[in-house]
């Protein structure tokens, strides 16, 4: 199946504007995340040690938020998009 995934600010620097990924059947929020993330440098910024999603990126899926613990639960279908954000800041 295939989903798009769009990322802002620091992590659209580190993995592009828009991803579109194909991906198994079944397949979950934290699996798309975890192939956007891929082996290289900036994996760091989106996934942990243990391949978790780190707790401060902000998922969007459908309109709503996904705590990234919940991320493994959540499935998606095809045409799905996902929106990640990092940690927003500013003065």
């Amino acid at each position: 199946m295939k989903v798009t995934i769009r990322c802002y600010a620091r992590f659209r620097d580190a993995f592009g504007d828009e991803q579109e990924l194909v991906i198994p059947d079944r397949a979950t929020i934290l699996d798309a995340v975890r192939t956007v993330a891929g082996t290289g440098p900036d994996a760091e910024l989106l996934i942990d040690e243990d391949k978790n999603i780190r707790s401060y990126v902000m998922i969007m899926h459908r309109d709503i938020r996904i705590s990234p613990m919940d991320a493994g639960t959540v499935p998606l279908s095809d045409g799905d998009s996902l929106i990640l954000f990092p940690p927003v800041s500013g003065g």
